[in-house]
């Protein structure tokens, strides 16, 4: 008989609809939960479960089940041994646990060389619905044991697939009375139901073996086997064998044949599907079985029986030789490991009344009648399919009888429609059942009026809805999730701050945000941060840690939004200052170049040093000399429209200095700007770049600290300085200035000047590396606030020389500094742009400054400068046009005038002068003119610092 028809060729999951027996109550259950709180010591109480399986099976007592739990679905990785038994009446029940509808079951996996489970010498025992880890070696063993039950077991496939060791279920020949059903062994085991000599009374039923290395089914030395209705793919060995004198029945199976190449580890690959030794040949009766070796005529690849140790290619010629398998079929094509297709000859022709013979399939699908398929087969207990899979009725389940609505605010009321389910054989539906998956018996009842439900409880719920026909068969669904929300969306929270290394160095432009739990995290869909800069990142579930590197320094807000399953959203902000680091150089003049009248000297990214990552901005001093006309110097971004601010004013024959901080362009470049009628010949140094991607330092603004005043004895010297001599002052590790800072701040003045000449203040220790001071004429007061590098010195101090032929007192003030310590202050570089015009009135003054009088001004609020939060400012101040001599101090407003001088200047000299200032905390600075005359000033903003925000 040459049919095709189609049957499985891989492993299916292995968890059916339904238990095969009924759980007990739970006064006769022993509970097994290793994820929580468990003790091996207690009772196996639901509330104490036991920790480990053994623990169990060294206490149960008949009529009692082990239910074996894994809701974290982690195996228990050990190697059970039972000893106890049960009774004909109270047999011992073994049950795994699946953690949700369709879920997998629980999985008890071998430890060392030993099976996962071993009966050894018990009787009355069944074990049901558990999975089986491949250990390598056998995996269930029945030593000496009588009325054992093996059922719905699923074992493992080995990751990655090996050659094939060990037995699936081994059976010794001191057994009897073993039934082995509805198991699924996939590939990756020598034998997959192994019976030794002596064993009796075995029966194979309803079991799905594929691709077993050594045999299927091996049977040997068996009296009174039953082998029914297996499913067996069987490439590389024997699928069904019966040998050793065994005795027994092999109906309704169907083996199956696939090409495959001798080797190693596949031994047989032309073995006989099945096969009955000449010792067993007298005692074995096989009818009903199925071959599935090849479509129609073509050419076996292999035989189909072997019966007495003869082989035969066919079904009709073992038949016309041995009497035996007068209703077998062959000729099958085996594509697919599923249900037999409609109208294949599998259906509907098996001997209902095979010993063996189950009512239900491997999947637990009730025998059903096919009234598509005309009735080939015998017995009185119904039309079984051959093999282990029975064909069902298709029942199509419109996808709108689900839970509707399937979201809302607990309590909710949701119903299921039950009127419109078909079936592709005709029948009637019998029944709907929906389980809602909130722990609720199922609500089952005939079609017609929808199944209403009310979830109580908010919660996330798995509802399953089944659907049976007239004769049993049924179809479950599985619906998108039931969402029962709280009343109100779960909150979000989210806060930032910059990175920083284990010594304090920070990364002010590399944001850390953190975001956690959010309360009822389980009602949470999705959430997803947005940074302010464009980019944004969808985050994972819990709590969450975020980097995130801005592409330039300035105020973002990021934005976090969280969406709940009810399609509710929250947000959460926080605005973050991408801000810069500062980076000391040590100081060396890197360009001495002479810039023609109204000239633009381009200075490019090496010379600054600006090339490294994310400079923003450069602190370089600037000394003009040699000019043959007044005029200024102005620093400014190169690409940009030139600002009307200047850094250096200078006129004929006089050297000047003074430093600011410039922004780069993208290139790295900075302009410099010679407003004069004549050239001016001028020297750059760097001393410290912003970078807004790289770790570096923190500015720490202070009130100005009196270091030095040789005229008073101030810090250890008096007297005035010789010329071309120098003094030594402690810096760091004093009025407040810690140790390990890596640069200071200094004003510094020298007075009472009796030659020209200029100050120079180095880092003890250093060579060629010192910051120039003011220059001077004689007897001209001059200041200037430096920056000053301390690395590489490790004393704190620095070496102020006096570079004039005569004397000077000098006058030092500490106005802060920059060091590795995150609590500091990070920059945000502008302009640069004019705040302060007393001739224009910018500003909002349009007046001279007077004589001992103060000017408040606003710093904060404008210019891109925040309106809140800022400590202290870089300025450039500049009295333009001066009448008489005098000086400016700027300090913060709302405190004590400070004695420093932030700007000297002279009469008929325009004069200039850097200064950070400490900003007060109404955002104004103060500005005092300690002249005797009035005088007009400019001021020009170059950046704002900003406390940093530190993770």
């Amino acid at each position: 008989m040459s049919v095709a028809v189609l049957v499985v060729a891989g492993v299916v999951s292995g968890w059916g609809a339904g238990e095969a027996a009924a759980d007990p109550s739970s006064a006769g259950t022993l509970y097994v939960n290793h994820d929580g709180v468990c003790s091996d010591t207690g009772a196996g109480a639901a509330t104490l479960p036991f920790c480990t399986v053994q623990a169990a099976a060294d206490v149960v007592s008949p009529g009692q089940t082990v239910r074996i739990e894994a809701p974290d679905e982690l195996s228990y990785v050990e190697s059970v041994t039972l000893t106890r038994s049960g009774t004909e009446d109270a047999p011992i029940t073994f049950t795994g646990a699946a953690p949700s509808p369709g879920g997998s079951p629980t999985v008890l996996t071998a430890k060392g060389s030993a099976p996962a489970l071993t009966l050894k010498a018990v009787h009355d025992v069944r074990i049901q619905s558990l999975g089986i880890g491949y250990p390598g070696t056998d995996a269930v063993a029945v030593t000496g044991s009588t009325g054992v039950t093996l059922d719905r077991l699923s074992f493992r496939r080995p990751v990655p697939s090996g050659g094939g060791t060990g037995t699936a279920v081994s059976v010794d020949g001191t057994s009897s009375d073993v039934t082995v059903s509805r198991n699924w062994i996939p590939d990756g085991y020598a034998y997959g139901v192994r019976a030794q000599p002596g064993a009796s009374k075995v029966t194979v039923t309803t079991d799905v073996v594929t691709t077993p290395r050594r045999g299927g089914i091996v049977l040997t030395g068996t009296s009174g086997a039953a082998v029914t209705s297996n499913t067996v793919t069987a490439p590389c060995a024997t699928g069904i064998s019966l040998d050793g004198a065994s005795s027994g029945t092999v109906e309704n199976n169907v083996v199956a044949s696939a090409p495959a190449k001798q080797s190693d580890s596949c031994p047989a690959p032309t073995a006989p599907l099945y096969s009955v030794s000449a010792d067993s040949a007298d005692q074995v009766t096989s009818d009903y079985n199925a071959a599935a070796n090849g479509s129609g005529t073509a050419a076996r690849p292999r035989p189909e029986y072997a019966w007495a140790d003869t082989p035969y290619t066919t079904a009709v010629s073992l038949h016309d030789a041995t009497g035996q398998g007068a209703h077998d079929i062959d000729g099958l094509n085996v594509p697919t490991l599923t249900a037999p297709p409609e109208h294949s000859a599998l259906i509907d022709s098996a001997d209902a009344d095979a010993p063996g013979e189950l009512t239900t399939d491997i999947d637990d699908a009730p025998v059903v009648d096919d009234p598509l398929v005309a009735d080939t087969g015998t017995g009185t207990t119904g039309r079984p399919d051959r093999g282990a899979i029975e064909r069902q009725d298709t029942i199509t389940v419109p996808g709108d009888d689900m839970p509707s609505p399937s979201r809302g605010v607990a309590p909710f009321v949701t119903s299921v429609r039950t009127n419109d389910a078909t079936t592709s054989w005709g029948k009637p539906i019998a029944t709907y059942s929906v389980d809602f998956g909130d722990g609720s018996a199922p609500a089952t009842q005939t079609p017609g009026a929808p199944i209403t439900h009310t979830y109580t409880t908010p919660g996330v719920y798995a509802p399953v809805v089944t659907v049976t026909d007239a004769d049993g068969s049924s179809r479950t669904v599985r619906p998108a999730s039931v969402d029962a929300g709280t009343t109100a969306a779960p909150a979000t929270s989210l806060s930032g701050a910059l990175a920083t290394t284990a010594d304090g160095q920070i990364d002010a432009g590399d944001a850390l945000f953190t975001v956690p739990q959010p309360a009822n995290a389980w009602e949470v869909a999705h959430r997803v941060l947005t940074f302010g800069d464009g980019d944004q990142e969808s985050l994972a579930d819990g709590p969450q840690k975020i980097e995130h590197q801005y592409p330039a320094a300035g105020s973002y807000t990021a934005t976090l939004t969280q969406t709940d399953l009810l399609g509710r959203t929250t947000t959460a902000k926080v605005t973050v200052h991408a801000a810069d680091a500062f980076l000391p150089v040590t100081p060396q003049y890197d360009a001495e170049r002479t810039i023609p009248a109204r000239g633009v000297l381009k200075l490019s990214a090496a010379t600054v040093h600006a090339g490294s990552d994310g400079v923003d901005a450069a602190r370089l001093q600037v000394v003009a000399s040699g000019a043959k006309a007044s005029g200024a110097l102005t620093l400014y971004t190169d690409g940009t429209t030139r600002p009307g601010t200047s850094t250096v004013s200078f006129g004929p024959g006089r050297t000047v200095s003074d430093e600011a901080t410039v922004k780069v362009a993208p290139t790295g470049a900075i302009d410099l700007y010679n407003s004069s009628s004549g050239p001016v010949t001028v020297n750059v140094a760097t001393l410290g770049l912003q970078s807004h991607a790289q770790f570096g330092r923190t500015y720490h603004p202070a009130a100005p600290a009196r270091l030095l005043d040789t005229r008073s004895g101030t810090g250890g010297h008096t007297g005035a300085v010789a010329g071309g001599h120098s003094l030594t002052l402690t810096v760091a590790g004093t009025h407040g200035v810690p140790a390990q800072a890596d640069a200071v701040v200094l004003n510094v003045v020298a007075t009472t000047t009796k030659g020209s000449g200029s100050l120079t203040v180095s880092p003890e220790g250093t060579v060629n590396s010192g910051v120039s001071g003011p220059y001077w004429t004689t007897g001209q007061t001059a200041s200037a606030q430096i920056v000053v590098p301390m690395v590489p010195s490790v004393s704190g101090k620095v070496v102020l020389r006096n570079n004039s032929k005569s004397s000077a007192n000098l006058v030092a003030d500490v106005v802060g500094w920059y060091g590795p310590t995150a609590s500091g202050s990070t920059f945000q570089p502008v302009g640069p742009v004019q705040i302060l015009n007393t001739r224009t009135g910018t500003g909002g003054k349009v007046a001279k400054l007077g004589a001992h009088a103060t000017l408040k001004l606003k710093v904060t609020g404008a210019h891109g400068v925040p309106a809140s939060g800022v400590n202290a400012v870089d300025l450039n101040l500049t009295a333009p046009s001066p009448t008489g001599s005098g000086y400016l101090v700027a300090y913060a407003d709302g405190t004590t005038r400070p004695d420093v001088h932030s700007a000297d200047y002279t009469g008929g000299r325009p004069a200039a002068g850097a200064a950070l200032v400490k900003v007060g905390t109404d955002g104004e600075i103060d500005l005092y003119n300690a002249g005797a005359t009035a005088v007009d000033v400019d001021i020009d903003l170059l950046g704002d610092y900003i406390p940093a925000t530190v993770g």
